[in-house]
Parts: C-alpha cells; structure tokens; sequence
C-alpha cells in the first residue's frame, strides 16, 4: 500500500486517524481483513491499524484490505470527517482498480440495508454434576456482518438464579453495543430438558427495582443445542433452510395431530416430504424423547429449521395465531411479528385472535448458518464434559 499510495495522501490520512479509535476497533480489522487472518498484534488507534493492514495482499476483487477498513471506519465516524473518508477512498479506489468492491462495501453498509441485526446468542446447559446448577456461556456480536463472534465466558449457577444473570449479560450487551443503530434479537440454545424455559417471560433491568420484560425489547427466539452440536443432521437442516428462504409461505407449515403418534416413525414419514419446512407441535415437548413418536426429535432430525409449541393453548387455538401470524408471507419475519403480538396482547385493540396465547407462544428458529464457537474451534457434540472444562479454563 506504501507503494501503492502518494507519501502526501498517507501523510493526510495519518493526521485523519492519528488517536481516532472507533468503536470495536478489532471487529472493524478483522471485517477488513477477511477472509485473510489479522495481522498480529493489537491496533492502538485507526492509523495503527491501517499501518496492520497493509501487509495484506490485495484479494481478486482488487480492493486492499487497508481500504476496506477505511470505508469501515468511515461509517463510524461524524458526517464531515466520514464524508471526507470516503471522498478521500473513492479516489485511492479508483487508483488500484477496486471500485467495483468498494461500491459493493458500501451497499453492504447502507443503513438499514438488508436488515442486519446483532445477535446476543446464551447458551444454558444442566450441570453434569449437580442437575440443580447450569452452565450459562454467551457469544455476542460486535458487528452485525461478522458470525461468529468469540465466546464471551462460561459461568455456573443455580437454576433460581438464571433470569438474573441473564439479565446482567444483557445490560452488559447494551452498553457494549451504546454506538450502534442496529436491531438486536436474543437467542437462547437449550438442551432438550430446557427447552421450556419461560425465556420470554424473563426481564431485565431488576436492579432498578421495575422491570422490564424482553419481548418489549427484543425478538425472542430458542435455538436447538442437540441439533447444534449434532453434524449428521446439518446436511438436511441446511436443506430446508435455504427452502424456506426461497419460499416462505404460510402452505408449507405442518400442523401435529395427535394421530401422528399413534404409530412408531409415522410422523417421520410424514416430514419426510420436504414440503414442510415449519412444525407446531401438538403439545410441549417432554423432557425427554418417545422413540418413534417423538415432535421434537422427529423435527429436528429430519431438518425442520422452525418449531412452534405452546404450554397450554388447544390445538386449535394455536393453529389459528399460528395462521394469523403467517397471513400475507410472515413467515420469514414471524419472531418479530411473535414479538409484536406479545405487545399488541397489553393494547386495547380489537384483533381476529386471542393475542394472549401469543404470550407464551415458543419460537425455535435455527439459522445453520450461526452456529456457534468455543475460541479455539467449533463446540462438538463429541467433546466429553471433562474436555470441555479444560477448554473453558484455557480460553
């Protein structure tokens, strides 16, 4: 880039960047560097980190990572010295050919482009020693384009004590997150004991002696850990995920009935049909599976990317929330009309459905393209107890 650039644009930009250090510094270097590995060491301000960033070479697109960065900071910066960033990489661009993705970066950007979210995924396991005691870790994102962010700790504590350092991890999430302008949504992976777990229920902000529930805030979803950390299955779940981006419509939800279960691997059979991209259980899911007759296992195995129960609504009740929700192609935004719902259920409004079975209306919704990591590498299904008490103490 030295070569690259006139020693009188480098002297410009180093008195731009000089002491400017952006909110999540690292993430706005490793968003620029990808998909190549950061340089070591750690930027102490913007012009450090451009420094860092060009000895990478340029990829095939033709635009340096060190330019990348740029448009990067740029969007964090007020609007007169980010306009000048930009005005001043325009130029640069055009220099070493890399317009084209340079124009592509900054579509990417936009504002409200693409509806990017932050994610604060929290991830509950029982205990392997004491079944009154959970093992809480968290993974929060520092930019909404970069998955997957690192593992944020591991704690253990009583099951009474779960909503509460939640909500602490949450309100640490908020002040993380104080600069940015993006939505956030929570995610909770739970093992098959867990997953009914009233997290929607849940509020934050206890200290303040008022608080205040999630879904006020927040889409509220769970995720699967069993199909997280289970490979064999992934191949079809990636399936049908991709099928119900490609055609998200209310036609494509099986409805469970209690016949399903009268026969061993009929409902197997039945999801077998990769029509069915989305499954409302008959009933909450128990604890622990029915061999051969099991919603949630059934689901789940044969790639069922999204799964809805209620505790104690009828079948029928459900059914027609479920109906309401999905009407006009809601499909791909059901958390957040889930969400909206809940909010609609405290208004006075005349409404077709009774909203207040959407209270406790539970959301699985898995993504395969998040899943999640430990620091050193991907959390398996393999990693025996011991192994991952190990790994936690070295990360």
């Amino acid at each position: 880039m030295h070569d690259l650039l006139p020693d009188s644009e480098l002297l410009w930009l180093r008195s731009v960047l000089a002491g400017v250090t952006p909110p999540w510094l690292g993430a706005l270097v490793r968003r620029a560097a990808s998909p190549a590995t950061c340089p070591a060491g750690e930027p102490g301000d913007a012009w450090e980190a451009f420094c860092l960033l060009t000895e990478l070479n340029t990829p095939a697109h033709g635009l340096p990572p060190a330019l990348a960065f740029i448009e990067l900071v740029a969007a964090k910066c007020a609007r007169t010295l980010g306009d000048e960033l930009r005005e001043w990489n325009t130029r640069q661009a055009r220099r070493v050919q890399g317009e084209a993705r340079l124009q592509e970066l900054r579509v990417e950007r936009e504002p409200g482009g693409g509806g990017l979210r932050l994610h604060l995924v929290i991830m509950v396991e029982v205990d392997g020693i004491d079944p009154e005691r959970h093992v809480v870790s968290h993974w929060r994102q520092e930019d909404p384009q970069e998955w997957p962010p690192t593992r944020g700790g591991m704690t253990t504590i009583r099951g009474e004590e779960l909503e509460h350092h939640v909500d602490r991890l949450i309100v640490d999430a908020e002040r993380a997150w104080s600069e940015y302008r993006e939505e956030v949504a929570l995610e909770f992976v739970l093992p098959r004991a867990l997953v009914n777990l009233p997290v929607h229920r849940w509020c934050k902000e206890h200290e303040t002696g008022d608080p205040r529930p999630l879904f006020l805030d927040y889409p509220i979803v769970i995720r699967s850990l069993e199909r997280m950390f289970s490979r064999q299955w992934h191949r079809a779940w990636r399936i049908r995920w991709e099928a119900m981006l490609d055609n998200p419509t209310a036609e494509r939800v099986y409805y469970c009935r209690p016949q399903d279960s009268a026969e061993r691997h009929r409902l197997d059979a039945i999801l077998s049909d990769r029509r069915w991209l989305v499954m409302v259980l008959a009933g909450p899911p128990p604890a622990r599976p029915r061999p051969g007759e099991d919603e949630l296992a059934t689901g789940l195995r044969t790639g069922i990317p999204v799964l809805l129960w209620h505790p104690d609504a009828s079948p029928e009740v459900l059914r027609e929330v479920v109906a309401w929700l999905l009407d006009g192609g809601g499909l791909g935004d059901l958390p957040a009309r889930t969400q909206d719902s809940r909010r609609a259920a405290f208004r006075e409004a005349t409404l077709p459905v009774d909203f207040r079975v959407a209270r406790d209306l539970v959301i699985l919704w898995d993504d395969p393209s998040r899943l999640i990591f430990l620091d050193d590498g991907p959390y398996l299904p393999d990693v025996t107890r011991e192994d991952s008490d190990e790994r936690g103490k070295a990360s």
